[in-house]
């Protein structure tokens, strides 16, 4: 039986251990990005080639090439293989998750400027306080109404529905059914505006957990704060232009 020699290991848990310094560095970078969108940065966009499990299975590869005999090269890259699977597999679903928390832009009044402004995917919602107008985009389609035009807005968050298994067929079968819910959920929430426009009377912006997934409480919760934050904002700009009128 092939073994890793001890010096390898120990090398492999020095660098894992700098690696993840490293990491909780960066997220620390991350969380301050992320509070600075608010005041209208945009988030940095993740990146898979920053992932630790990444460079893990690259620095042991690495290692096994330089350090092993050559004889047994062979023997150690195949023993890696699978979890070298396993390692990338697992960096690419984070690293999804990440990139579609940072894909919300928020520009909220920056510099005092009289834009406040949400976009996620292909929708997207500006209030321009200055010109008294709601531009809103939902794929190709896109119109400005007059603050007056404006009639009602709301949201909604569907969540649940989901069905929990615990043996290996029902998982199987469930794991089907749960991601067709979760995405019904997904499509089926953001916020809504009402319009006096015959033919769009009432459009949804899409909108999708910072932190989190949108399926998971963490996610929900940060989705809802979200949500209740432009109710707040819509309640203090568009009221606000009403009454003084």
């Amino acid at each position: 039986m092939i073994c890793l020699s001890f010096e390898l290991v120990q090398k492999f848990v020095v660098k894992a251990v700098t690696n993840q310094l490293v990491m909780i560095d960066f997220k620390l970078k991350v969380h301050k990005m992320d509070t600075a969108a608010l005041s209208g940065q945009k988030v940095r966009k993740p990146s898979f080639f920053r992932s630790i499990r990444f460079w893990i299975v690259v620095v042991v590869i690495f290692w096994i090439l330089t350090d092993s005999n050559p004889k047994d090269t062979a023997g150690f890259l195949f023993m890696w293989t699978l979890p070298a699977f396993f390692l990338l597999l697992t960096a690419y679903v984070s690293y999804t998750h990440k990139r579609a928390n940072a894909s919300t832009i928020d520009l909220l009044n920056v510099n005092d400027n009289g834009l406040w402004s949400h976009e996620f995917q292909s929708t997207k919602m500006t209030i321009d306080t200055n010109r008294e107008l709601l531009t809103l985009e939902a794929g190709k389609r896109k119109k400005a109404y007059k603050f007056s035009d404006v009639k009602g807005w709301r949201y909604h968050l569907a969540n649940g529905g989901e069905i929990v298994a615990l043996d290996m067929v029902g998982m199987i079968g469930s794991k089907g059914h749960n991601n067709l819910t979760r995405l019904k959920n997904f499509e089926n929430s953001g916020f809504f505006i009402q319009v006096k426009d015959i033919e769009c009377p009432e459009w949804q912006i899409k909108f999708h957990p910072r932190k989190g997934r949108f399926h998971h409480e963490r996610g929900i919760r940060d989705t809802e704060m979200q949500l209740k934050q432009w109710c707040e904002i819509f309640d203090q700009t568009l009221n606000k232009s009403t009454a003084t009128q």
